[in-house]
């Protein structure tokens, strides 16, 4: 079966002499690993179309009862140059893309996922700051979608609404399903989060657009703050999390 789709290309890797596996995500059909054959050769009628981040229009040759699909053919709709003039850009993307490979099974359509993965990377693209709180808002909703969104509205232990408890500062806990308030917190808490952080953490589930919240500023104490509790919510929920390879790669440089 010929089927043609929207995908944003997840990874690639070497196969063989002159050809390529590559990791697409796409709009019809979800997460495909495909056989591109001959692209390593110069004259490749796939050209720069494989590059990880890329959002393609791709012909597969399709058999359900294979892993490995054919790819046909590839076109670039739209290519995102500025990701690679900005390391914060690029590792924003590639840790998005990276995320998106580790949490979803092949073959399992997620349109929801396919458009904010798409949206993620025009944004961060375009982004002239703030590029790591494109990945936040990402992590966040990429946590509603597998269905393990936090309570950061009420205490998951007596139920005492949290904004009775944000008037001053002070320190919260984050658990599996959301958050402690200030006393609970301190008799059970682990995981503290400061309620600036938390302040963050509900901005974020609260906005409907990437956009809106490009603009919110975060000291660097509060960014790792905040980046860590989202990567701690997620180790929770997803059997096999490990180290993020774009993370390690990344580690060094910024």
């Amino acid at each position: 079966m010929i089927v043609k789709t929207e995908a944003i290309v997840l990874s690639k890797m070497k196969y063989r002499d002159t050809s390529k596996i590559v990791r697409l995500y796409t709009r019809e059909f979800g997460k495909i690993s495909v056989i591109a054959k001959g692209a390593r050769d110069a004259k490749s009628k796939f050209r720069s179309a494989l590059e990880p981040m890329n959002y393609v229009s791709a012909v597969i040759y399709k058999n359900d009862n294979r892993e490995l699909q054919l790819l046909s053919q590839c076109d670039v709709v739209k290519s995102f140059n500025h990701l690679s003039e900005d390391m914060e850009k690029m590792y924003v993307a590639m840790t998005a893309l990276e995320l998106a490979d580790i949490v979803t099974h092949d073959e399992e359509q997620n349109e929801t996922l396919f458009q904010l993965l798409l949206n993620l990377i025009e944004v961060v693209n375009s982004a002239t700051k703030n590029a790591v709180v494109a990945l936040y808002y990402f992590e966040t909703k990429l946590s509603e979608l597998l269905g393990f969104k936090p309570d950061l509205h009420s205490c998951s232990y007596c139920g005492k609404k949290i904004e009775e408890d944000m008037s001053d500062e002070g320190s919260f806990s984050l658990t599996n399903g959301g958050v402690l308030c200030k006393e609970c917190s301190e008799r059970l808490g682990v995981n503290k989060i400061s309620s600036a952080a938390l302040r963050v953490s509900q901005r974020l589930q609260e906005v409907e657009m990437i956009d809106s919240i490009m603009n919110l500023h975060l000291t660097p104490s509060l960014k790792e703050e905040v980046g860590r509790s989202l990567r701690q919510h997620l180790q929770k929920h997803i059997e096999g999390f490990r180290r993020l390879r774009s993370e390690e790669v990344f580690a060094a440089i910024l």
